[in-house]
């Protein structure tokens, strides 16, 4: 009975199928299927298809403002009843890279159960980039610039990033001056092999080459003790290792300062009350 309701919805108020796909995080076959499907179902045309538009018949503009209603209605409903539910209970799929998410989101995690004990945490350390709606996620932690995007997207932290490298390495292949220079060095990659740089105001990207990539920090860190090369970090993981001069920074007033953290969760009305407390406390802590 509900199947393609939404989807008329966003077709609708996106005012295509192909934005409406793009808020839903579906395919634009999956839009018009849905809707063929609620027309064969109700016996009769609700939009009007062109190669330039669409329009709403006068059938579809009815049924569009009577599903509105509804629609706000049951979001009334369902936050009057989540809203007199004393203790909040059920899973929360969470999924994200990095020490970051092991090192500082897990310990706030551990401190939102022990608020609400009934909740349950997973948590899902995979590299990829996931698709939150198609496999059943509910919030990822992301980091860097943003794409667009139908997924809604709060940023929780700046993450300072940093190259280092040891004194040893340095030592034997020279210090770099300029960004350009990393050229003709070993650079140990994680995610991408463009690197970001300030170059007189203005945000330039390097393409580096090294014979070390791995898509855990730790395992760079690792790399980089053993003098292979020149490393791209976040500050707060190697900043230690600075101080006790196990690591130097290497072209640090170059480096950009846009490399934001984010919380990001698909655009739903009905976000479960669970997940509504761990965004707010997430973002408080941060």
């Amino acid at each position: 009975m509900w199947q393609g309701l939404e989807e008329f919805i966003q077709v609708v108020e996106q005012g295509s199928f192909t934005n409406a796909a793009k808020i839903m995080d579906v395919s634009t076959s999956h839009i018009s299927r849905q809707i063929n499907q609620l027309e064969k179902r109700l016996g009769t045309i609700l939009i009007k298809r062109t190669t330039r538009k669409i329009s709403l018949t006068d059938a579809g503009r009815q049924y569009f403002i009577s599903l509105k209603n509804i629609r706000q209605e049951l979001i009334e409903a369902t936050d009057h009843l989540q809203g007199t539910q004393q203790v909040p209970k059920g899973l929360i799929r969470l999924t994200g890279a990095g020490d970051f998410v092991a090192d500082q989101v897990a310990p706030i995690l551990a401190q939102f159960m022990k608020k609400y004990p009934e909740v349950e945490i997973e948590i899902n350390f995979s590299g990829r980039n996931v698709n939150l709606i198609e496999e059943g996620f509910d919030l990822a932690i992301r980091f860097g610039r943003m794409q667009d995007s139908s997924l809604i997207a709060r940023p929780l932290t700046t993450r300072f990033m940093s190259l280092v490298a040891t004194p040893d390495y340095l030592e034997q292949h020279g210090i770099p001056k300029v960004p350009e220079d990393l050229l003709h060095h070993n650079c140990l990659m994680a995610i991408t092999n463009r690197w970001r740089f300030n170059i007189n105001d203005e945000i330039k990207e390097i393409k580096v080459h090294g014979n070390w990539r791995s898509n855990h920090a730790g395992a760079i860190l690792q790399a980089c003790f053993s003098d292979l090369g020149i490393a791209h970090l976040a500050k707060d993981l190697v900043q230690k290792y600075i101080d006790n001069k196990q690591l130097v920074y290497v072209l640090d007033d170059y480096q950009v300062s846009d490399n934001a953290t984010w919380l990001v969760y698909p655009r739903k009305d009905l976000i479960p009350h669970r997940v509504r407390l761990l965004i707010d406390f997430l973002l408080a802590h941060f």
